[in-house]
């Protein structure tokens, strides 16, 4: 009797061990991806905790690659990353985050946008940066990469310099790209893209530019573009004008625009597309903007340098923002925007004067968060 009274035990007690072993590896959680210019590595970082915990090296010149930016292909476990410098998109495995595969398109790819369920591609150009010595190439292509083999399918030629900002329709069926220089742009089928005879719609971004978009006004400065959830409106960073202004995505009238702060960057949507954040590189904090009312609510820390990259979690309760200048990525609450985590990449110490000198700059960039 007593024999079994302790087989039951120890059954009970191994029913519940395995149990408890499955709770952990169900259980899920969030991790970012975030480009380090300044280093060529890729930092990893878990969401939940606030920590950083690895870091894939990407080195394919000695110059220096200079990752970027990243997106994430969850269905098909990949994540790609931009080398501005050396010309490369690089294919990783989001398990293992080893190199799968990459492809040169040269003149220094910047942002990208991904058709996940076709496995395309869509890779922008960066816009000249003078003070970080990078005078730009002016070039006017858009590339479409077959994401599973890593071959150019086709290149655009939007007919505007630096066409920098680029996002995709949900159903793969339209790109948006806007030029850094010239103040306009553009809406592409992508049925057509490539080297056809369609010439893609057009739209100026102000009535105070030149119609004609091979004229590089540099008066709003096109950083980003990002569609709401449901792709009725595109917004767009003009950082040459401190505002985002909003479009209809039906006709590309304009409807509305928003002051956020000098210099606006990066930008992220709530899922119920009631707050835009964004990144404002010389006003040098994040603002979120309720898009009903205009209300703000601002989020600002001494270490925070020309605020880059900007990323919501899948539950709209946690923002990433990349410090680039600043050397850090900072978990922001979105809703308060109060401060949760700090991660700091580079060597911190303080002077004589109690003044923080940070070492090995590291430039975190473009970021990009996934639940696993």
């Amino acid at each position: 009797m007593i024999n079994n009274f302790r087989k039951l035990v120890l059954l009970t007690l191994l029913v519940f061990i395995s149990c408890e072993e499955n709770d952990v590896a169900n259980e899920k959680y969030t991790k970012a991806y975030v480009t380090l210019q300044g280093s060529d590595k890729i930092a990893i970082i878990d969401v939940d905790h606030g920590e950083l915990i690895n870091e894939v090296e990407v080195d394919f010149i000695n110059t220096g690659d200079r990752p970027h930016y990243v997106v994430i292909d969850e269905i098909h476990r990949t994540w790609y990353v931009t080398l501005i410098s050396s010309g490369y998109i690089c294919k990783f495995d989001l398990d293992t985050d080893q190199l799968l595969d990459s492809v040169f398109v040269g003149n220094q790819p910047a942002l990208m946008d991904i058709d996940r369920e076709r496995q395309i591609l869509y890779v922008s150009r960066f816009m000249p940066m003078p003070s970080m010595g990078m005078d730009g190439t002016n070039s006017q292509l858009i590339h479409q990469i077959d994401a599973q083999s890593m071959i150019i399918l086709n290149t655009e030629d939007v007919g505007a310099s630096s066409p920098h900002g680029i996002a995709l329709s949900n159903d793969g069926s339209t790109l948006w790209v806007a030029s850094n220089e010239a103040s306009h742009f553009f809406k592409i089928p992508t049925s057509t893209f490539g080297p056809t005879n369609y010439q893609s719609q057009n739209f100026q971004l102000g009535y105070d530019v030149p119609a004609n978009y091979e004229i590089n006004d540099n008066i709003y400065n096109a950083l980003e573009i990002v569609l709401n959830n449901d792709n009725s409106q595109l917004f767009v960073s003009c950082s040459g004008k401190g505002e985002v202004r909003v479009f209809d995505t039906l006709n590309g009238d304009s409807l509305k625009y928003y002051s956020t702060g000098m210099m606006p960057w990066h930008m992220a949507i709530s899922k119920d597309d009631r707050y835009l954040y964004t990144t404002n590189r010389m006003s040098n904090n994040v603002v979120k903007t309720d898009l009903s009312s205009g209300d703000t609510k601002t989020f600002t820390i001494e270490n925070l340098i020309m605020p880059h990259g900007i990323a919501i979690t899948a539950d709209d309760t946690k923002l990433l923002v990349s410090s680039s200048m600043g050397d850090a990525v900072y978990i922001v609450d979105a809703q308060s925007m109060m401060l949760l985590h700090s991660i700091f990449f580079a060597d911190i110490n303080m002077d004589m004067n109690g003044e923080m000198n940070m070492n090995n700059v590291h430039m975190p960039t473009g970021l990009a968060i996934v639940q696993e």
